[in-house]
């Protein structure tokens, strides 16, 4: 079988060689453009899972402290608050924390019966506090009434013992205010030990003012009054009763109030172990998605850098050292040949088209020798020898047709260049989605993952546009928004724009404008036409030093009824009139070489014809240049 396919493959000949060599170089950009493909669809897969599960969770959870600080403020606002209405809305706001905490953690992945009781636990003790808090401020509101009434019967004693004609009677009336005093102080203790400290006080006044009325003459009226006042400052009486079961509900509304606060912290406890396990989650899926992305960019390089050595090596072992060298040696025998050396030694090495050539001229050499020979055979042997050179003439016409078909191979090159701007951005993008995560800026995070998840569309619709271009492209269209996809290009360019400080200008359509198009590849060709532009100015800038205009570039939407125009237009160094012609033509570049391949404007021609529009451009030389895009509108 080897021998078969050394044999097959020796006389397929010289353009059968070419195309497996060019089948082969194709193949490689397929296997790098799968590769690249794949390892964005799946990048594209993690981000998403990123989207919907990871950052809610985070979300979740940032809200849930929220909340639990919420509940930390305003939970001694119960006991604080200064009126009822003040209470009862600081009330219902912890309800409504409560309630909607419970919520948020319902939505957790990792939600469990610990959970529930938490919530439950945090509700009871507020509750408790709040109907704690309501019962003290009645007993203390009795306390004071209690108080309201005892001082005016302390006063009308006083006022009756004064009257009493005995001097002794003073000792009564100053331990009497003493006991007042005390009686006082019974609403600002604020510890069982200062009520006991004035209950004490209070029964030994008692007992004196008891032992001094006894010995004076006082009516049975007073005196019975007397010992009812002594009885309230007794720790049988209603005062220490009142006070004593306010400073009990005290104490419960402290111990109520430091339960709930500890099961919040052991909630905030529980939140922070998600939000560490959600981090590190996000964290690791993003240095996967970093490393694939590196390892694609290696793998594509590979790959490009081998194609590249393939086309030079079939290039240079093949074409220059088999096919032309023996051309070479072929037209030197012709030469000679022609020269009138007709014992010219002629190599025949295979049995390709080069060896046939080699077997004619042979054929005509001894043709020529017959000639030479006989005078009659002349005729003959100049025949043969103008069909030789034509079918020579016919051979290098091949040859240049392989050299292009050689070239189009090298252009795999040129897909690393088409992707790798979309993968920098993205690259920055991942970078500023990991930054924003860190600072628990969710919603940010989630634009950073939607233009990533752009480019990557960016990127696959740019390697299906390159593998379809030399054939009409089948991409289904719909309706544009022009203003949006103008943006996202600006958006694409601003870093540019920032550097070099150029002057720009964008005067947007009406709101809602809408063009029959594909997005992703409208938005290619705004970006190829800004570019350019962006070149145009930076020569212009470096070249024309006298040019007193700032450099600058103006987009602007035009609504012509019937279909939509964007005009890119610039003040550089413009196009020659004689080029205009030649600029949407393949390969066609003013730049310098590596500076581009020449395939933008023929790419954005093929697009816009797609679309079924137009590209017209108008240049001035050293004043700038003119694109607009003429773009049917979508049906509403």
């Amino acid at each position: 079988m080897g021998l078969n396919l050394h044999y097959w493959v020796r006389h397929i000949g010289i353009g059968g060689r070419l195309f497996l060599a060019f089948v082969l170089i194709s193949s490689i950009t397929i296997v790098a453009s799968s590769l690249a493909t794949n390892t964005y669809l799946q990048l594209s897969n993690k981000l998403q899972m990123l989207q919907h599960q990871d950052i809610p969770g985070l979300d979740a959870a940032a809200r849930l402290n929220d909340k639990s600080r919420l509940i930390v403020a305003t939970a001694p606002l119960l006991v604080s608050s200064e009126s009822n209405t003040a209470r009862l809305q600081a009330m219902a706001e912890l309800n409504s924390a409560i309630d909607e905490m419970d919520q948020l953690m319902r939505n957790l992945p990792d939600y469990n019966r610990y959970f529930v009781e938490l919530i439950a636990q945090i509700h009871n003790s507020l509750t408790l506090l709040n109907q704690n808090v309501e019962q003290r401020e009645q007993v203390h509101l009795e306390l004071i009434q209690a108080l309201l009434i005892t001082f005016p019967r302390l006063q009308r004693l006083i006022d009756q013992i004064d009257q009493l004609p005995s001097s002794e009677s003073l000792a009564i009336i100053s331990r009497l205010y003493y006991f007042s005093g005390m009686a006082e102080k019974i609403r600002n203790d604020a510890s069982f030990n200062e009520l006991d400290y004035t209950f004490l006080h209070l029964e030994r006044l008692g007992t004196e003012i008891q032992k001094e009325a006894d010995a004076l003459n006082i009516p049975d009226e007073t005196l019975s009054e007397l010992r009812e006042i002594i009885k309230i400052g007794s720790r049988q009486g209603a005062l220490f009763l009142m006070k004593n079961k306010e400073l009990d509900l005290l104490y419960q509304q402290s111990f109520y109030l430091q339960n709930s606060q500890n099961h919040i912290q052991q909630l905030a406890a529980q939140i922070n172990q998600y939000t560490n396990r959600t981090n590190d989650s996000i964290e690791s899926s993003l240095d996967k998605a970093i490393q694939s992305i590196n390892i694609s960019i290696r793998s594509v390089l590979l790959l490009s850098l081998a194609s590249l050595i393939v086309a030079g090596a079939i290039s240079w072992f093949y074409v220059q050292r088999n096919v032309l060298q023996r051309i070479q040696e072929l037209q030197q025998n012709m030469r000679a040949i022609a020269s009138s050396k007709l014992d010219t030694q002629i190599r025949i090495i295979g049995d390709d088209e080069v060896s046939r050539m080699a077997r004619d001229l042979k054929h005509f050499q001894k043709t020529a020798i017959q000639v030479e020979q006989t005078n009659q055979r002349l005729a003959a042997e100049v025949v043969e020898r103008v069909a030789a050179e034509a079918q020579l003439k016919a051979t290098q016409n091949e040859l240049v047709q392989a050299g292009k078909l050689a070239a189009l191979g090298q252009l795999s090159v040129g897909i690393t260049h088409e992707i790798n701007q979309p993968l920098t951005a993205i690259a920055s993008y991942l970078h500023s989605v990991e930054r924003r995560l860190d600072k628990e800026q969710p919603d940010k995070a989630r634009e950073g993952l939607a233009k990533i998840s752009r480019l990557l569309d960016k990127i696959a619709s740019i390697t299906r546009h390159l593998k379809a271009f030399a054939r009409e492209a089948g991409t289904e269209l719909s309706p544009v928004h022009v203003n949006d996809v103008i943006q996202d290009t600006i958006e694409l360019m601003s870093n540019r724009l920032r550097e070099k400080q150029f002057q720009f200008e964008y005067h947007p359509g009406p709101p809602g404008l809408t063009v029959l198009a594909e997005p992703i590849r409208l938005e290619q060709v705004l970006v190829n036409l800004l570019s350019n532009a962006l070149d145009a100015l930076e020569v212009a800038s470096f070249d024309h030093l006298t040019q007193t205009l700032q450099p600058a570039v103006r987009i602007q939407v035009v609504d012509k009824n019937t279909h939509i125009e964007i005009h890119v237009e610039d003040n550089g160094i413009g196009i020659e009139s004689d080029k205009l012609e030649l600029i949407f033509d393949p390969f066609f570049t003013q730049k310098e070489v590596g500076q581009g391949l020449g395939l933008g404007l023929s790419i954005s021609y093929n697009i816009i014809q797609d679309f079924g529009g137009q590209i017209r451009v108008s240049s001035i030389p050293n004043q700038g240049s003119c694109f607009t895009l003429i773009l049917n509108k979508a049906e509403q």
